[in-house]
């Protein structure tokens, strides 16, 4: 079971994307990508207009993404359900601390983009050891 199954019943109500991540995400993806996967997508809050696929391991999660929102697959990073090449720019935001090999997750994402490849992720350990006491 993935681990969104049961904690994220009730993402889509009470996740709210920060602006300031979105505005970063976009800009490193860029103004020239015509299409982009993104891996882990949960609900899509990051997504840009130009998402084509999102990959999700989560059920309840891929059901709670919103109407117009890119098609969402049930799937892995570590084994996506794509082509080589298949994608101008593959996107993973917040997601990599839940991947079984994150090794081969990062792999499969450099399989499937043509161009670019954009992740954002956190080290829980490094934000213990500077948040304040």
């Amino acid at each position: 079971m993935a681990t969104y199954d049961t904690l994220g019943a009730t993402y889509a109500r009470t996740r709210r994307p920060d602006p300031r991540i979105a505005a970063r995400i976009h800009a490193v993806l860029g103004d020239d990508i015509a299409d982009v996967l993104d891996v882990g997508a949960g609900t899509g809050s990051y997504e840009p207009p130009e998402t084509v696929l999102a990959v999700e391991p989560s059920r309840v999660m891929l059901d709670q993404r919103p109407p117009g929102a890119a098609p969402g697959v049930q799937a892995v990073a570590e084994r996506l359900p794509l082509r080589d090449d298949a994608v101008d720019a593959v996107m993973a935001v917040l997601t990599v601390h839940h991947w079984s090999d994150p090794a081969a997750g990062i792999r499969e994402l450099r399989r499937v983009a043509r161009r670019r490849v954009v992740v954002l992720t956190w080290d829980q350990d490094v934000f213990l050891e500077c948040s304040p006491p």
